[in-house]
């Protein structure tokens, strides 16, 4: 194969950040919660108590530039609360609140991370935000490396979210090995890794939509020990080159699965 998904993550640098937390004390289970997310991502954790400033928010910094502030509470209902509901015009997910935590994620654009698989947190918010990114915009392309497809049986809420984001006008597509198989693919487009194209190692989601604004990616890798490697941007070039070489070198290696299964 030409081109490798790998090269994307060889070829970043990590940048090195600092999370202060900024008067915690009265939410300490929540921060140590928060600040456990963190730990997988290199970043220097501080502790910091100014009595001018309010209560139990976050400031991410890069050397001496400000990136960005959350709340302690705001966070920690977004990490650990909203990730297990589906998608739709009412969902909790959709509203300003969500929209200030995307945009302080988005302030990690860049940083390799590695965690295990019982941490696998971080993949399932980050992917969760840019599936909801989609079905807000409900046009472009999402391109879902879930590693094999029987993670769709497993977890109804995200084959139900893939359905929904087809119908609502997104291109959706998934790869992975195949070792289920749907009744009906409900317009999402399938490609199975049947011939050791090792698309099945990677977990992904590349959403391109209708703006540059839009762009979002997540792409990690899974190795032998079950640790993750990777990393999430929102740099549309990036997100392009992507897309890029799973259409143009992924999909040719890869089996096309029909809409209905015979």
């Amino acid at each position: 194969m030409p081109r490798s998904l790998q090269r994307f993550i060889d070829e970043l640098e990590c940048h090195r950040r600092r999370i202060a937390v900024v008067n915690g004390a009265g939410v300490d289970s929540k921060v140590d919660d928060i600040v456990e997310y963190f730990d997988r991502f290199d970043l220097e954790t501080e502790h910091v108590s100014v009595s001018a400033l309010p209560d139990a928010f976050l400031v991410l910094t890069d050397g001496d530039d400000y990136l960005g502030s959350i709340g302690v509470a705001e966070l920690h209902e977004y990490l650990y609360d909203s990730l297990d509901g589906d998608i739709g015009p009412d969902s909790d997910i959709v509203g300003d609140q969500n929209a200030a935590v995307e945009g302080f994620l988005a302030r990690l654009d860049g940083n390799v991370y590695s965690l295990s698989a019982e941490g696998k947190l971080a993949l399932a918010c980050v992917s969760h935000l840019l599936e909801t990114r989609a079905w807000r915009r409900g046009v472009g392309e999402l391109h879902a490396g879930i590693q094999r497809f029987s993670l769709l049986r497993d977890d109804p809420a995200l084959w139900s979210r893939y359905r929904k984001l087809s119908g609502c006008g997104v291109e959706t597509t998934v790869y992975g090995r195949r070792d289920w198989t749907p009744s009906d693919w409900s317009g999402v487009a399938a490609y199975a890794d049947e011939a050791d194209a090792s698309v099945g190692d990677y977990w992904f989601v590349a959403y391109r939509g209708p703006e540059d604004d839009d762009d979002g990616a997540l792409l990690a890798r899974e190795d032998d020990n079950g640790r993750y490697t990777g990393f999430w941007t929102f740099e549309s070039d990036t997100v392009d080159a992507i897309v890029e070489t799973l259409v143009t070198d992924y999909q040719p290696a890869l089996t096309r699965l029909p809409e209905q299964p015979s």
